[in-house]
């Protein structure tokens, strides 16, 4: 920074103007070097909200993490700078929790799907609690804490399970039935379709047609004018009054 300013002494001894300038820049190298200091090498900037003002939808996947197809479907939203909600099985986290870290830090939620894909409404209260528990254990593990939301296998829920579950559960507007093996086309058609404002769109990050089928949503939807948005941020937008969720009694 002094080289530079003895530099433009040198030059232009007289000029008080390009002397002036000259200490002006050499400010702006300062406090430049000051805040890449405070903000480390490795900092990265906050990624523009795509469509700020536009409709909102919340995509979501159960069933997950794997590793092949949920990779690809994390590439898809950080290509296009937008997010997704995973319902993740407990069961499969172990081994694939570089998964979830990524999911955090392109701006999803990972929510809790149950450790085994039960149908909690034909458990006990004990075991429907160690379904969720050991879930939201593996999760806090992973990613230092639990998830905000939960989504019960097959959207089923009772009593026991509400009195289990005190996060709001998620389920959705839009099925896909992906899982049904439909190519990637039909998929997206489907989505692009019924999509509208607040909509929760059910997909599940189990087979290569899900995630071939997200290199057309999401563009699509994009330039449709769509805001993508996770279950937690979908709640706190509406105060919890939107479809597809059942609030804690």
């Amino acid at each position: 920074m002094m080289g530079l300013f003895e530099l433009i002494r040198r030059n232009y001894p007289s000029n008080k103007t390009l002397k002036r300038a000259g200490i002006a820049l050499c400010f702006v190298a300062a406090l430049g070097m000051v805040i890449s200091g405070i903000m480390g090498e490795d900092a990265v900037p906050a990624t523009a909200i795509v469509n700020e003002k536009g409709p909102v939808v919340a995509i979501t996947f159960d069933d997950g993490p794997y590793a092949k197809v949920t990779g690809h479907i994390l590439d898809v939203l950080e290509a296009n700078d937008v997010c997704a909600t995973f319902f993740v099985l407990g069961s499969r986290i172990r081994g694939r929790e570089e998964l979830l870290l990524r999911m955090e830090r392109l701006g999803c939620e990972v929510g809790n799907h149950s450790y085994s894909h039960a149908d909690l409404t034909t458990l006990s209260l004990r075991d429907c609690q160690r379904e969720i528990d050991d879930t939201n254990a593996e999760i806090k593990r992973v990613l230092g804490h639990e998830a905000r939301v939960v989504r019960p296998p097959y959207g089923h829920y009772n009593k026991t399970v509400k009195k289990v579950v005190s996060v709001p559960m998620a389920l959705w507007t839009v099925d896909t039935n992906d899982w049904k093996g439909k190519a990637p086309e039909a998929i997206a058609d489907y989505v692009i379709e019924q999509a509208k404002e607040g909509s929760v769109i059910l997909m599940h990050d189990q087979r290569s047609s899900t995630a071939d089928a997200m290199e057309i949503i999401i563009p699509a939807l994009i330039d449709e004018g769509f805001r993508f948005v996770t279950i937690s941020e979908l709640i706190d937008m509406t105060g919890g009054d939107c479809k597809g969720i059942k609030m804690p009694d």
